[in-house]
């Protein structure tokens, strides 16, 4: 294990048949730290997931968690890992406290400690007070407060949370987030979401993967810098045919996407398209500019120029 690492994947590949799911993908998360998973629709993310938490055996390559090899130590690995997926396994018509105990059971934690375990993650999971309501009752966060519980239910080092606040209302995500923030103080924790300004908060270095390969693993600051140089953002509030303003932006030489959000238009382009040359095309095509501005790099738009071709 390569010191200062917590988890690390090296070189692991896995196939489905004649399809390569996953292809030579190494990476680490440190001790500590929250580490985000991003990757488009089919990139490996989950394939990569199910392989660390030994759901999954890689057809080659090895992933270690702390000392443990999970290919020769499956079941040491796994118990130092702690694992949330997409759509928790939960059973609705069991009780909270009693399901915690089950899962309790299910780890291994011995029945005299099952009490204080239970109650240790439901603290953790701001779950106080829910213990004999029933888990088909709960709303929608609180059945991901649960799932989280769960994870946690035999006190883990390393937690792996794959998209931990879909489906929820922007309420619930906020809380959801705050939970994930307060445990990576205390944890390793590995993060897949779609939602970019989620890893954007939560993390300080991310993994892209695509196509099932590793595009890039860095800082996010480190990414943000190099959209800056690489690629422009305006957002604009024009007055007129919106179409119209589509397609005359979108001829604009640089421009790569122009896309409607609300009352604006957003426009992504190449480093040496020039911001006049939009307003120009927008006067020139008889509509009028009531706003345009440029807008810093973003993971987002980091992210876009890593996983596009």
């Amino acid at each position: 294990m390569t010191e200062g690492v917590e988890v690390e994947l090296r070189g692991v590949t896995r196939r489905f048949g004649s399809r390569v799911a996953v292809s030579d993908v190494s990476f680490t998360v440190r001790p500590g730290e929250v580490l985000g998973l991003l990757g488009p629709n089919g990139a490996g993310k989950t394939t990569t997931i199910r392989m660390l938490v030994g759901s999954l055996r890689p057809d080659a390559g090895t992933v270690r968690v702390g000392d443990a090899d999970a290919l020769r130590h499956p079941l040491e690995a796994r118990r130092r890992i702690g694992y949330m997926p997409e759509t928790g396994a939960l059973y609705p018509d069991m009780a909270v406290q009693a399901f915690l105990t089950y899962c309790a059971r299910l780890r291994g934690v011995p029945r005299a400690q099952r009490g204080t375990a239970v109650g240790r993650s439901m603290r953790a999971a701001g779950l106080a007070g829910t213990g004999p309501q029933t888990i088909g009752t709960l709303s929608r966060g609180y059945r991901q407060r649960v799932a989280l519980a769960q994870a946690l239910i035999h006190d883990p080092p390393v937690l792996v949370l794959d998209e931990p606040t879909a489906g929820l209302d922007p309420r619930q995500r906020v809380d959801v987030r705050e939970l994930v923030s307060r445990l990576g103080r205390s944890r390793t924790i590995l993060l897949s979401s779609h939602l970019l300004s989620e890893v954007t908060e939560l993390c300080k270095r991310v993994v892209v993967l695509d196509a099932g390969r590793v595009a890039a693993a860095e800082e996010v600051s480190t990414l943000t810098a190099l959209a800056a140089g690489q690629r422009v953002r305006l957002e604009l509030r024009v007055t007129g045919d919106a179409a119209v303003a589509v397609r005359v932006i979108g001829a604009v030489t640089g421009v790569e996407r122009v896309e409607e959000r609300a009352e604006r238009l957003v426009v992504t382009g190449a480093g040496s398209l020039q911001p006049q040359a939009v307003a120009a095309a927008v006067v020139a095509a008889g509509l009028g500019l009531a706003e345009m501005r440029s807008v810093g790099a973003s993971l987002e738009s980091a992210y876009l120029g890593l996983v596009e071709s």
